[in-house]
């Protein structure tokens, strides 16, 4: 399983650079399993720690939530979505967090 949730992250990171937890479980109301959510954080940060994305929060706008993001190192997400005017603000995040 972690392979295959690799395997969409990096994917998913190609266009349009970013992705959350929410977009690889295909659960845009984030009512999948907080189990389920888990995994694919961890998969997330191993993939940081190997220098592969970028983990980001996201803090969304009207609901007061916190996901986890991945984007590839190079895309500045905070910016990204300020420029953009999205639903969220984003903050970088240590593999700690």
């Amino acid at each position: 399983m972690k392979v295959i949730i690799e395997k969409a992250i990096m994917d998913r990171i190609q266009q349009p650079g970013w992705v959350t937890t929410r977009g690889i479980l295909r659960d845009p109301a984030g009512e999948a399993a907080e189990e389920e959510h888990r995994e694919v954080e961890e998969v997330m940060r191993d993939l940081a720690r190997r220098g592969l994305i970028k983990l980001w929060r996201l803090n969304i706008k009207d609901q007061g939530e916190v996901i986890m993001a991945a984007a590839r190192p190079d895309l500045e997400l905070d910016r990204d979505l300020e420029q953009r005017g999205a639903w969220a603000v984003a903050e970088p995040m240590d593999l700690d967090q």
